[in-house]
């Protein structure tokens, strides 16, 4: 997969450099070589391994840990779409060997920084394809991708085959005689003349003898150069780049290059212009052209007319061409597999492997979570983040208040997804990397329950202790499952689930136990009503809607899973007032109905402005209408809206006030 993207972007990056510096210019015979030489380049480099030795602090050191970041995030891209890449049977990828050697060290004292194909930096990356394989077997992107690939190669595939049986059923049901370095097929059908190797394939009727002559001279300036294997490579490797652009406009620009090349040894036999160009637009009105070969009225017609009337290019456009050398040493740099061999390579060899999300196993009195990303290290401690700037050492964290700082040091040991810190001399805790960016998504996760959940902006961060999780979403079936803190239950189980949690906290603190709710999207508000009804027959009247966070706090990825937008239920005895009862008590309605299928939260954020506007300094009450069909993600859209309209007039209010 990897090599098959590496080939696609080296392509572009050529074709690119064509396309900007060399289309334009009449060194056609150059053109040519730069462009096949371009498709066995984007073949060959991407299996290229070169070593550099790398002084630490030289001016090179920079660039190559730039595009060492630009490595693992393109290589992590890969890990996403196929969660095999990476994991070849027998190979290590931990810090650390049996051996003795320097972590990430090997025999010959060189430290592997960035490669294509199970490198050992790969951010810890590789062991982890079976986990993330794990949620994934009933849905594979990977093997989606793959399939769709499959099916263009053979459709594209099936379609040179036919070119090519067709061309050879069209030599052998016509007369083939042999000619001086060609052989020529006199055709009766109305197609323009082309040649296919040394078959030149010809209609004379409908040619007289002087431009007989100029199409023999121009086809036989194609068989003599072997335009046709440059054909056949760049339509193979088209064929197997079939969903890249590049590689298609590759092959086109390679063909009409061909035209130019056999255009300019025509004219320099000393036919005339005029002629020749009258007889081109002559078979381009007339008659059709075959794909895959050399065929004489190639379009686009202006473009070969243009070229033949063009100054040649001069010197100014030879040292243009010297522009493309720059792109063949990105690309060498950008995808051949090297090696930094630097002291300080060691330390981003390791700190890449640390990188991402890591949960603890076990009790203890440290942090539940780590975050490593970006030579920072961060920690939650209940509801506060600690952030330091990390350094690694052997096989210590250096972590520092501020960046050039001496630090604290932390011994670890890292071995695969396994984390192990020493917090002090006799204490330590034990982390597994988990395959999430946040840790509400590592819940879902170990939930086995697959919850798209909406973004609210209005939340709060509840706490640790007085909280438990009830999830409803997708199940591996694709029907939908109920879930008290990640192990499945049914609504009868409610009761006895919530009396437990309720057991496990002072009574003191048991009105303030919520349930944060984390359900998909789609789910609709029928199932989501049964289960608040649950709630409140054991009178669990303390709620939260949980969400991803959204707005202008930027909150830790470590503090995800406690955000949650609070609600209370209403007893079980609690009075209902009707809407005619609300109004005899002064009250004004501002009803928002979601039962009328077309209300948006900016609906509501607009016509709520208004309704507060023009109702200020009275009583008024807010219904939100729906009926049990409504998705969850539009009813939790809509209350986030309306909290947030709230909060805007009541923090906009004294500041009026007060001028």
């Amino acid at each position: 997969m990897i090599y098959l993207l590496e080939t696609g972007l080296c392509l572009s990056l050529l074709y690119l450099a064509y396309w900007l510096f060399l289309r334009k210019e009449t060194y056609f015979n150059f053109n040519r070589l730069f462009l096949v030489g371009s498709l066995i380049l984007a073949l060959i480099v991407p299996l290229v391994h070169m070593s550099f030795m790398i002084p630490q602090g030289s001016s090179l050191e920079r660039p190559a840990r730039n595009i060492t970041k630009f490595r693992s995030g393109y290589e992590e891209m890969i890990r996403w779409i196929d969660a095999d890449f990476g994991a070849e049977p027998g190979r290590e990828h931990s810090v650390g060997n049996s051996k003795g050697l320097n972590p990430q060290m090997d025999e010959r004292g060189q430290i592997p920084v960035a490669g294509a194909h199970g490198s050992q930096m790969e951010n810890a990356g590789a062991e982890t394809g079976k986990q993330k394989a794990g949620w994934r077997n009933n849905f594979s992107f990977s093997r989606i991708l793959l399939f769709i690939y499959i099916v263009g190669v053979v459709y594209f595939l099936s379609r040179f085959i036919y070119l090519v049986v067709r061309l050879f059923l069209l030599a052998k049901r016509n007369r083939v005689t042999r000619q001086a370095g060609f052989r020529m097929v006199e055709i009766q059908e109305d197609i323009s003349p082309f040649s296919f190797f040394r078959f030149l394939f010809i209609n004379n009727r409908s040619l007289d003898e002087s431009e007989l002559d100029h199409v023999l001279e121009h086809e036989k300036a194609h068989i003599r150069q072997k335009h046709s294997m440059d054909h056949l490579f760049a339509h193979t490797l088209a064929i197997f780049q079939w969903f890249n652009p590049f590689a298609w406009q590759m092959r086109k620009a390679l063909k009409t290059t061909h035209e130019y090349i056999a255009d300019r040894q025509v004219l320099g036999k000393g036919i005339e212009l005029f002629d020749y160009q009258s007889l081109l637009l002559k078979q381009v009105i007339g008659y059709h052209s075959v794909e895959l070969v050399n065929n004489f009225n190639l379009k686009p017609i202006k473009k070969r007319i243009a070229m033949m009337n063009k100054t040649r290019s001069g010197m100014p456009a030879k040292l243009k061409a010297m522009l493309v050398v720059p792109f063949a040493l990105i690309i060498f740099f950008l995808f051949a597999d090297f090696t930094l061999k630097s002291s300080d390579a060691l330390q981003m060899a390791v700190e890449n492997q640390l990188w991402g999300l890591w949960i603890k196993q076990g009790e203890d009195d440290f942090s539940k979570s780590l975050l490593i990303k970006d030579s920072r290290f961060i920690y939650s401690e209940g509801m506060e983040i600690r952030d330091y700037f990390l350094k690694t050492e052997g096989n210590s964290l250096i972590l520092s208040e501020r960046e050039g700082i001496p630090g604290t040091s932390l011994e670890f040991e890292q071995h695969g997804d396994e984390l192990i810190i020493w917090w002090n001399d006799s204490q330590k805790s034990r982390y597994v990397k988990s395959m999430a960016e946040n840790t509400l998504d590592h819940y879902l996760e170990a939930t086995g329950i697959t919850a798209d959940l909406p973004s609210i902006s209005k939340y709060r961060l509840l706490e640790e202790n007085l909280v438990y999780r009830i999830s409803y979403g997708k199940d591996a079936g694709g029907g939908t499952s109920l879930a008290f803190n990640g192990k499945s239950c049914t609504l009868i189980d409610l009761e006895e689930l919530v009396q437990k949690e309720k057991n496990q906290v002072s009574k003191l603190d048991q009105n303030s136990l919520a349930a944060l709710f984390l359900i998909d999207r789609t789910i609709t508000m029928v199932l989501v009503s049964q289960v608040r009804e649950e709630l409140r027959k054991i009178n669990a009247l303390h709620i939260a809607e949980g969400g991803y966070p959204q707005g202008d706090m930027e909150l830790s990825p470590l503090l995800y899973h406690s955000v949650g937008l609070p609600r209370l239920l209403p007893p079980m005895g609690a009075k209902t007032l009707d809407k005619k009862e609300v109004e005899k008590r002064g009250g004004i309605i501002y009803t928002v109905d979601l039962a009328a299928r077309n209300t948006t939260p900016r609906d509501v954020d607009e016509g709520l402005q208004q309704f507060i506007r023009t109702n200020k300094g009275g009583k008024y009450v807010i219904s939100l209408e729906y009926d049990g069909a409504i998705p969850y993600g539009q009813y939790l859209e809509t209350v986030d809206m309306i909290y947030k309209v709230i909060y805007r007039f009541e923090m906009n209010y004294p500041l009026k006030s007060t001028g």
